[in-house]
């Protein structure tokens, strides 16, 4: 195996502020966790948006689901903050879950967060697959959720053009300024060619912790299981699709 290199600075050392969107109150513990607790702990301000509440998230119980969605909001004020994003920064949206449309009302949401929290990056999720392939050699495939796809397409269209042009939104800009957003990183990168490394190693406690807080999807003894996906050789990594210079 090649020596993997970890572009923590290549891609963070200059960024001050990172929006992460994505589609379940779970999401950006599984995805990018351990790089958020790296993020906050390095100084950098987080925001968390979170498009849905995750309430059919049921599978085949008879779970009330309005409660069940409550208590996955809840879950993600635990998960996050253990993560070092205060409460300030972290938002659900509150769409049914599975209901997240690729809409114009939806990218102006998105659009808002852009131009009120001003991102140097977003990470969001894979806006391309239907069916993710973890691997080609084992075969592990699974479908790519369709709140994560339209997540990734509402947040990638609102980072361009819709963020950034005067005349989309403008009711917006009696309070805010268009905000333009060069770069973005996506989850389910793989095999990806544009994938890249950053080494959660010293917070991967943190990112087992914050799955520990979202027992009504994850399980605990199932955590590990997240954790150890990220492991290669003796150290963990988190991998993204990186793409920069977008306009």
């Amino acid at each position: 195996m090649s020596e993997i290199k970890d572009s923590y600075n290549d891609v963070f050392k200059h960024k001050k502020r990172i929006l992460v969107v994505a589609a379940h109150p779970d999401d950006n513990e599984v995805i990018c966790g351990g790089l958020v607790a790296r993020l906050t702990t390095d100084g950098k301000k987080v925001r968390l948006v979170v498009t849905t509440n995750g309430e059919k998230g049921v599978g085949a119980s008879k779970t009330d689901p309005t409660a069940f969605g409550e208590g996955r909001k809840q879950e993600q004020q635990k998960a996050a903050a253990v993560l070092g994003i205060p409460v300030g920064e972290n938002f659900n949206l509150d769409v049914p879950d599975g209901e997240f449309e690729n809409s114009l009302n939806n990218i102006e949401k998105i659009a808002w967060h852009i131009r009120e929290f001003k991102p140097d990056i977003v990470i969001t999720h894979n806006p391309d697959e239907v069916i993710n392939t973890f691997s080609s050699k084992d075969g592990v495939r699974w479908v790519n959720h369709r709140d994560h796809r339209d997540t990734a397409l509402v947040t990638t269209d609102a980072i361009y053009p819709y963020s950034r042009d005067r005349a989309f939104f403008p009711d917006q800009l009696q309070k805010l300024e268009p905000h333009t957003v060069t770069e973005v990183l996506y989850a389910d990168s793989y095999e990806h060619p544009c994938r890249v490394y950053f080494d959660v190693t010293d917070y991967v406690d943190k990112k087992a912790e914050a799955l520990n807080c979202c027992p009504s999807v994850i399980e605990s003894e199932h955590v590990q299981e997240y954790v150890d996906e990220t492991k290669i050789g003796d150290r963990y990594y988190e991998q993204l699709r990186y793409y920069s210079r977008l306009y």
